[in-house]
């Protein structure tokens, strides 16, 4: 009885240092090894991937002690930043940065060197130089510094640029006496605006201002005297405080 006894312990002694030699060895050179049971694939293994015990009902878990961490190294960078710029963590009693990350700005609110355009003519130089780019273009010099000619599908405008160099340009249009033509004529003008720039303008009343990135154009119209109606279309460069088209071609090209 005492010798059965015996021999079941040793027999017991023995798978249980089999098996802790197989899960030792399990861990130290991988997911080679198969284990029985599991209620999944006969034979899971240990380690990641199919033979898991998550996916084949093995005995235990994989080890993971012997694996590297997972890092994001663009998070730690972020957070490195962050701290840098607001001088915490690591960074506690530093300066914080003053450096600024460079970002795009919307054009609308970033001034442009160059100056708005006139049928084409940059809007600057000196008035004698923009007077004879006007004549080119096929206006008349009326004298006082005023031009006239076909603008926008109109004729008989008066162009009169102002500023030495030139920084603004202003459109006389015909008188109109009717009212609803007058109003006709204002709609169209604002809508083909709308149309070439792409934004819509800042409405005071009769006043429509389009703000681009390097100037202002707004429409107006002169309703004080109905004998002398009329549309005003301004030309103005960045930072320009206000003062005072050819047939044949498409008219907003002109505006």
């Amino acid at each position: 009885m005492q010798n059965g006894l015996k021999k079941l312990l040793k027999l017991v002694i023995t798978v249980a240092v089999i098996f802790l030699a197989v899960r030792w060895c399990s861990s130290q050179f991988g997911s080679v090894i198969p284990l029985p049971g599991g209620s999944g694939n006969s034979g899971g293994t240990v380690g990641s991937g199919k033979g898991s015990s998550e996916e084949s009902g093995g005995w235990f878990s994989p080890k993971k002690q012997n694996d590297k961490p997972i890092v994001n190294e663009d998070l730690i960078e972020d957070v490195e930043d962050l701290e840098r710029e607001l001088g915490i963590g690591k960074y506690k009693g530093q300066k914080p940065s003053t450096q600024t990350q460079t970002t795009q700005t919307p054009s609308t609110t970033t001034p442009a060197s160059a100056p708005l355009t006139f049928k084409g003519i940059p809007i600057t130089g000196s008035p004698s130089a923009f007077g004879s780019a006007l004549v080119k273009a096929g206006f008349k010099n009326a004298g006082n510094g005023t031009y006239t000619g076909d603008f926008a599908g109109y004729s008989g405008c008066k162009v009169t640029p102002a500023g030495n160099p030139v920084q603004e340009v202003r459109v006389d249009f015909p008188v109109i006496s009717d009212w609803d033509a007058l109003e006709k004529a204002y709609d169209n003008l604002q809508a083909d605006l709308t149309r070439k720039y792409g934004i819509d303008p800042v409405v005071n009343r009769n006043l429509a201002v389009y703000n681009l990135p390097n100037g202002t154009i707004s429409l107006d119209a002169d309703v004080s005297n109905q004998s002398s109606w009329h549309v005003i279309l301004k030309y103005a460069n960045a930072g320009t405080t206000s003062s005072t088209g050819t047939l044949g071609r498409n008219p907003i090209d002109d505006l």
